[in-house]
């Protein structure tokens, strides 16, 4: 019996030391069993976020201009919301001066008629430009008026120029169509811009209005 006893206190002294030896021992030094390991903390890679692109617009190009002059027509002065029985504005503006410098000026549009209208919209393509009026016609020397508006076309109450001829502005230039070349013109320090021209007239036989652009223009 003692013999038994003494191989159960074998048997239990061989546990504790396997206690000690692989879990107290470990636990107190911060090792523990391949069994009991924590599983590894995975930290995901940072990934940029890409923004998405933006297709850009293939801009419109814009055609050259051939240098041929294009015609300006009349159209119904309700498509500019203006009633057809409203009276204008008569205010004279002094002759306007030649373009400075040197400049060479070419036709780039033209209006033709006799009678008042309102035209359509003409995009002047050119930085700098002129209205050439000169070739007013009046056989009537006691009550000719020739009245034209320039519009801004993308706002309608916005005059940019009014030209006025009146029986002084005819009598002045009366057999001296040199003169007439030189005085009535305006030159406009804008552009690239759409405009369109009222017209208002009386005893006038015609009129060719030419709105010029530099030379240089031609072919840019």
């Amino acid at each position: 019996m003692a013999n038994r006893q003494d191989f159960i206190y074998v048997i239990l002294a061989i546990g504790i030391v396997l206690v000690l030896a692989l879990v107290i021992k470990p636990a107190a030094t911060g090792e523990l069993p391949g069994l009991w390991e924590p599983e590894p903390t995975v930290t995901p890679a940072w990934t940029p976020s890409i923004p998405p692109q933006t297709t850009v617009p293939t801009p419109t190009p814009v055609p050259t201009w051939d240098g041929k002059p294009q015609t300006i027509g009349f159209i119904d002065p309700a498509t500019y919301q203006i009633p057809s029985e409203e009276t204008r504005l008569n205010m004279s503006t002094p002759p306007a001066g030649t373009a400075p410098g040197t400049t060479r000026w070419v036709t780039y549009a033209t209006i033709d008629g006799q009678w008042s209208g309102t035209t359509g919209i003409v995009r002047v393509p050119s930085p700098m430009w002129r209205l050439d009026y000169s070739d007013t016609a009046t056989t009537n020397d006691e009550i000719p008026f020739f009245n034209c508006q320039v519009v801004d076309a993308q706002d309608p109450n916005r005059l940019i120029k009014i030209v006025t001829l009146r029986l002084p502005e005819f009598i002045a230039m009366k057999g001296k169509p040199d003169l007439k070349k030189e005085q009535w013109v305006h030159t406009f320090y804008e552009g690239n811009h759409d405009y369109y021209f009222v017209i208002n007239t009386r005893c006038i036989d015609s009129y060719h209005l030419k709105i010029q652009v530099p030379e240089t223009y031609v072919g840019t």
